[in-house]
């Protein structure tokens, strides 16, 4: 009888597994909580769209800082450490956010939070990547994923049930956080080094993994675009706020349900062509989402957002599994480093670049944005397939 994902890789490496997926699943929860938390916090304030997306993409935009000196630090200091101190600004940042509602300094502080995130999700996917066994890691990423998708769906149901006012969010946030760090404490003695030589620079490692670093793009830029303004859009439609909230919960649940479906496959399918098929779901997902929000609480909406939710979160396992097959040792630093400047980039542009339309040409700006976003990643699979092969990494 073949190994279960559980099974599969020895016992140390079952426990990195297990921690690495622990504090990514906390910090999950805290970016689905916090995104839409603070651009509805910024939109109670009267603050219009496009300084709110501004806003959010200085928490993105850190990742430049962050992740030339994350994969150095990663390779001299292992993952463990690296999260651990991220975790801890976090929360002490989330708590300043709280204490100083102003929108200009709120500039500050994401940026701020951003590095701390980086740091984070660098070490944490990269420590997720060098414990998978490679003849399950479809379906070991695909636990990982189901179990991150959780902490993004719990985000915004929890803010639903605090409401976007007041310290409450924030301290529940907070405390998710310290729980995360004290698992992290506990594993400071087993964290790896991922040692050797790299093949390249943060930009080569893009050529290196095309698929994977522009689904890794599109897949943050629609990510920050939902969690930034589809709860604004929704209302602007009509629909009361605490339903338009949840439209993201619903949303990270179908990302769960999907993520081992998606991981059983990638260990038996061409995961190009799988990531292709989510693209084109994603696109014409898209397109009807003007259709599909005005019913929030119907069940083909519901289906519907579940559906599209999971498609999402399939480009996510989907290029994390791609760089896991490709690159090892500090090479799988470098090129998870390089899937942050691309989350980041996605995550920044589409937020600024959507907004700006949404002030200018109204709320339908925000699906037209997203249908921009596949069909640029879907033109770029085909430019990549016609190209060939790319040129090899040092492993």
């Amino acid at each position: 009888m073949p190994a279960s994902p559980a099974t599969a890789a020895p016992a140390p490496h079952r426990r990195q597994l297990v921690v690495a997926t622990v504090t990514l699943a906390v910090a999950s929860f805290s970016h689905g909580l916090t995104m839409p938390l603070l651009s509805l916090v910024l939109d109670h304030q009267g603050i219009d769209e496009t300084l709110i997306g501004l806003n959010a993409g200085a928490y993105f935009i850190a990742v430049f800082a962050a992740a030339p000196l994350a994969s150095r630090v990663l390779r001299a200091r292992g993952p463990a450490l690296i999260m651990l101190g991220s975790i801890l600004a976090t929360a002490a940042l989330l708590a300043l956010l709280r204490a100083f509602p102003d929108v200009w300094l709120w500039f500050s502080l994401r940026f701020l939070l951003g590095m701390a995130a980086s740091f984070l999700w660098i070490a944490g996917e990269a420590w997720m990547n060098h414990a998978a066994a490679e003849s399950h890691r479809g379906r070991i990423i695909a636990v990982f994923g189901v179990v991150v998708s959780a902490g993004f769906a719990l985000g915004p149901l929890i803010l639903s049930v605090t409401g976007a006012h007041g310290w409450a969010p924030f301290l529940v946030t907070i405390a998710l956080l310290l729980v995360g760090a004290a698992v992290l404490a506990g594993a400071l003695g087993s964290s790896p080094k991922l040692e050797g030589p790299t093949s390249a620079t943060l930009a080569r490692y893009v050529l290196l993994a095309p698929v994977a670093a522009f689904g890794y793009f599109v897949f943050a830029a629609g990510d920050a675009m939902l969690l930034t303004f589809l709860p604004i859009y929704a209302v602007g439609l009509g629909v009361d706020e605490t339903h338009a909230i949840r439209l993201l919960t619903v949303m990270a649940l179908g990302s769960m349900a999907l993520q081992y479906p998606v991981g059983w496959l990638a260990d038996r399918v061409s995961n190009r062509a799988l990531a292709a098929v989510m693209g084109a779901a994603l696109l014409a997902g898209s397109a009807l989402l003007p259709w599909a929000i005005p019913h929030p609480a119907t069940a083909v909406g519901i289906v519907f957002m579940f559906v599209y939710g999971g498609a999402l979160g399939a480009l996510y396992t989907l290029s994390l599994i791609l760089v896991g097959r490709r690159f090892r040792g500090a090479d799988l630093g470098g090129a998870s480093a390089m899937l942050a400047v691309m989350f980041c980039i996605g995550s920044f542009l589409w937020p600024s670049l959507g907004g700006a339309a949404m002030d200018r040409f109204g709320g339908d700006a925000m699906p037209i944005s997203l249908v921009a976003a596949y069909a640029l990643f879907l033109v770029i699979m085909a430019a990549t397939r016609l190209r060939g092969p790319p040129p090899q990494a040092r492993i």
